[in-house]
């Protein structure tokens, strides 16, 4: 009987060791579902910001014929800067400030810090209802401090990456949050590439931000982008090969943005691409004309001096495999009318009248419905019915100037609606 036990002891430890591996490979190989989501929030700033920022904006200017700009008034005379074109303004501090004519009803409402407080708030409630993401890439932020006051519970349940050193941004910068259940923290870095930094300062857009989590053991990256605005789209006059200034800043970031795909795809980590594009991805699908002005395919090395006419195109071409991105599908949450409005929207410009119709309180409620914000996968995620949603923020994306002294103004929470999508890898 003592020998039984010496011999069976051993086999029943390699049969549990057996079986540990077994479970543990299970484990590893269990689906895990997120869901992710991108929001522009539109000159979001922090509470304390804010009151200097309105602050700032009371302050009385006094323009020069010379050269049209404005200069701070030295005595009582002059026009208080909510009236004035900030970008006019000599010394406004764009990396610390928006500019005083954000919020527009008929003209420029005079923010009190009792509205924006309120603003805050209802931010805060829309998400905690509407959009209960595990992952938010958010675009258009002050910082950290700004996306913890419009996260539920202060963002307490959330860890945050931001582009850093924030000091030496504009104002629109981005911050990634993500539920502390989801996983840990690998790394957080900034893209400067993308930023130009080469450029004028005009002509400087925002660089990328990547965070990279250890979920259940296993990699995933997020890449959020704010790209150039007003190259919109190749089927509205958004030439990306042409000679406008926009359009040629957002040429100059397809190189950088595609060789930070490519190395952020280059291991085992399952990416997310997302975030405001400011161009319709699903226009560039739909054009007809080369991508490239010298007829080169995308996937080849591209050459001195010719063009791309299609951002999509260049960075999701194929090549290497691992950078293969796919573009989810887009629908709107909203009636029919709305639905087909949006599918209008992935084939042609919509007309002023359909996009102010989407954008209504009845439809979407944004300003930008569709469009503008996409968001891309990597390989390693199932696909093929993937449907990414585009949130209506209803009534919350007006902004009415109420009464003269400012007592029943209520501020837009954004002029974009939040796109989310939910992802099994």
């Amino acid at each position: 009987m003592a020998d039984n036990q010496e011999l069976g002891a051993p086999m029943l430890d390699r049969w549990l060791v057996f079986f540990a591996l077994v479970f543990a490979g299970n484990v590893q190989a269990a689906e895990r579902s997120i869901s992710v989501a991108t929001w522009n929030l539109g000159w979001h700033v922090d509470l304390e910001t804010a009151k200097v920022w309105i602050t700032e904006c009371g302050k009385k200017f006094v323009k020069d014929p010379s050269t049209n700009r404005w200069n701070a008034a030295t005595g009582d005379e002059g026009t208080v800067a909510w009236d004035i074109d900030g970008y006019s303004i000599n010394g406004w501090d764009h990396t610390r400030f928006p500019v005083c004519g954000v919020y527009y009803d008929g003209k420029t409402v005079r923010v009190t810090p009792s509205a924006y407080k309120q603003r805050q708030q209802r931010t805060a409630d829309f998400i905690r209802t509407s959009l209960s993401a595990d992952v938010i890439a958010f675009q258009e932020v002050s910082g950290i401090q700004a996306v913890k006051e419009i996260l539920p519970g202060g963002g307490a349940d959330f860890d945050l990456c931001e582009v850093t050193p924030a000091s030496d941004y504009k104002v629109q910068r981005l911050v990634i949050a993500w539920k502390k259940t989801l996983g840990s923290q690998v790394s957080c870095e900034t893209e400067e590439s993308l930023a130009l930094r080469n450029n004028p300062e005009r002509f400087q857009p925002r660089p990328g931000l990547a965070v990279t989590l250890n979920v259940d053991g296993r990699l995933l990256r997020i890449l959020a982008v704010h790209l150039k605005s007003s190259c919109v789209s190749p089927l509205g006059g958004g030439d990306l090969a042409g000679s406008r200034e926009d359009c040629e800043v957002l040429q100059q970031q397809i190189d950088p943005l595609e060789a930070w795909v490519e190395s952020n795809t280059a291991d085992e980590a399952k990416v997310v691409l997302l975030g405001d594009f400011n161009r319709n991805l699903f226009h560039e699908l739909r054009d007809q004309t080369p991508v490239r002005t010298d007829l080169s395919s995308p996937a080849d090395t591209r050459q001195a001096g010719a063009l791309s006419r299609s951002l999509l195109e260049e960075v999701a071409d194929g090549k290497p495999a691992t950078s293969d991105l796919s573009l989810v599908n887009e629908e709107c949450v909203t009636d029919i009318v709305g639905k087909m409005l949006c599918v209008y929207g992935e084939t042609r410009s919509l007309t002023p009248a359909e996009r102010s119709l989407l954008g209504s309180a009845s439809y979407l409620g944004c300003r930008n419905p569709v469009g503008l914000d996409h968001i891309l996968v990597g390989p390693g995620f199932k696909v093929d019915d993937l449907i990414a949603r585009h949130i209506g923020i209803g009534t919350e994306g007006a902004t009415k100037a109420g009464r003269d002294d400012g007592s029943d103004q209520r501020l837009a929470i954004s002029d974009h609606c939040p796109l989310t999508v939910d992802l099994t890898f």
